[in-house]
């Protein structure tokens, strides 16, 4: 019995884990991403300069991934700016072709459009709005709750089979 007791409290003890963590990352980390991304589709929009277009590389669990790498020059309101982002969610691949293809659009020396934040003028990016990679950050977190929620139903069914047992223990 003492097995089963650790086994419902630690049960207990990820569900909340995964229900509380998942809420927290959704809070804090996902909608103010996502958030961000939804409204730079609404940012004004200046030309640029890319000046400087590569491809950056770095080694992870002996796996080599590769990312875009870039630089934009861009002015508002008399103002010099640079940038590095491409859209509101950067990430890495394993297959340097598909970054390779990337950056055929922002060869160095090509004018882009540069979207900018209204009120922050040096944040900006060239990509602006949601993609798939947005909604998986927005999404995953929520799945974690739903997980923990899952955990938390089989912590209340196993404690209500216990105490249901008892009670049949003391009628006998």
């Amino acid at each position: 019995m003492e097995t089963r007791q650790s086994s419902i409290f630690a049960t207990f003890i990820f569900a909340l884990v995964f229900i509380i963590g998942g809420w927290l990352f959704y809070k804090h980390i996902s909608q103010t991403i996502v958030d961000e991304a939804k409204t730079s589709e609404k940012w004004p929009v200046v030309k640029g300069v890319v000046s400087y277009s590569n491809i950056k590389s770095k080694k992870t669990d002996g796996k080599t991934m590769y990312s875009p790498d870039i630089k934009y020059t861009y002015e508002v309101q008399g103002e010099n700016y640079t940038g590095n982002r491409i859209s509101s969610f950067e990430s890495s691949t394993s297959s340097y072709s598909a970054v390779k293809k990337d950056l055929i659009k922002y060869q160095q020396g090509k004018i882009v459009s540069v979207y900018y934040n209204p009120e922050t003028h040096s944040i900006s990016m060239l990509e602006p709005g949601t993609g798939f990679l947005t909604y998986v950050i927005t999404y995953g977190p929520l799945l974690f709750c739903f997980v923990g929620l899952l955990m938390l139903l089989q912590v209340i069914k196993k404690i209500g089979v216990f105490i249901f047992a008892l009670f049949l223990g003391i009628k006998n």
